[in-house]
């Protein structure tokens, strides 16, 4: 399904970037992706399944761009256990570590400038966002909570609260700020995604088994909104990314189409023959193609789509056609 089309909208796939990879150009479990301007990149890495847990090699935060040109990589020996990166206007990361329960700030360059632990208040911090203002909000996974601070820690506010009533949260992942000021949540234990006005007011859920089974959710782990309202959220359960209205109602989903290899991936298997010829051998190359584990997942200013696949170490990158109208064929 490399082009995906309803109610007007199309969504394109693009490419993929990435492999499973320790270090250089690859990845290692990505949980997180932020978008800088210029078409640059920041994921997130948790490091490698399986092999030490908080102390597993490998975590750091890549920098990409978005036609696959890697740039490097930092914070290599910095994170313990790292969940939620975002990008405020000035350039500068907020990365949450929730063994630490601390947020880490890196400049662009990678050089980290700062840390903060919310004034003691963090529990469990997860996912992270920046508004326009340059207030960072944290979700609390913890405390079931969206928490808000300023860029250097001080507390603000907080809305939310544990529980399964319509702005309760149980275990929120994800969360993203759209250009209106709304806060968008993944709500992970609940499977929903939630919208809030900026001062925490409910407004919209999505995802929830009554919206049906086509848009039912099970354990997202984030969102993002594009410059049409359109939410976009990582259904990890069911190893999709689901679209909906900004209303709630469920206009698709994106299932995975990185069936041809990725400018990185190409550069290693077209240097060992058996692979290629393992990979010619294969009759159906759809499943290759699909997400396994969709984590984090970002909207650019084009309002591509940029999703992290932890398992299969790579993003998928999916670009949405405008004012969509069906080609007429004279047959």
């Amino acid at each position: 399904m490399l082009t995906t089309t309803v109610s007007g909208r199309t969504w394109n796939f693009s490419h993929a970037i990435g492999r499973n990879a320790a270090a250089g150009n690859g990845f290692t479990q990505p949980m997180d992706v932020a978008v800088a301007p210029g078409g640059v990149l920041y994921v997130l890495n948790r490091g490698q399944e399986g092999a030490g847990g908080v102390q597993a090699p490998n975590k750091r935060i890549g920098k990409v761009t978005i036609d696959e040109q890697f740039v490097g990589d930092f914070a290599r020996e910095d994170l313990v256990w790292p969940m939620g990166i975002a990008v405020d206007s000035g350039g500068n990361l907020y990365c949450s570590d929730e063994f630490e329960k601390r947020i880490k700030i890196y400049d662009a360059d990678g050089q980290r400038v700062g840390e903060w632990d919310g004034e003691g208040r963090l529990g469990s911090p997860s996912g992270v966002a920046c508004d326009a203002d340059d207030n960072v909000y944290v979700t609390d996974s913890a405390n079931g909570e969206v928490q808000k601070f300023t860029s250097d820690g001080k507390f603000l506010a907080s809305f939310g609260g544990a529980g399964s009533a319509p702005g309760q949260l149980n275990q929120p992942w994800g969360v993203t700020v759209a250009a209106d000021g709304c806060v968008y949540v993944a709500d992970w234990g609940n499977n929903r995604a939630q919208k809030f006005s900026a001062d925490g007011e409910h407004l919209a859920t999505y995802g929830e088994e009554t919206s049906g089974m086509a848009g039912a959710l099970n354990h997202p782990s984030d969102v993002a909104v594009d410059s049409e309202g359109d939410v976009y959220v990582s259904d990890w359960g069911n190893k999709l990314v689901k679209i909906y209205e900004n209303d709630g109602a469920v206009l698709t989903q994106l299932e995975g189409d990185a069936i041809e290899f990725s400018k990185w991936a190409k550069e290693v298997v077209e240097s060992n023959p058996d692979v290629v010829k393992a990979y010619r051998r294969v009759k159906d190359t759809k499943p290759l193609g699909l997400f396994e584990r969709p984590v984090g997942i970002a909207v650019d200013e084009e309002d591509r789509i940029i999703i992290t696949d932890s398992t299969r170490g790579r993003l998928q990158i999916y670009a949405k056609e405008k004012d969509y109208m069906d080609p007429q064929f004279n047959l």
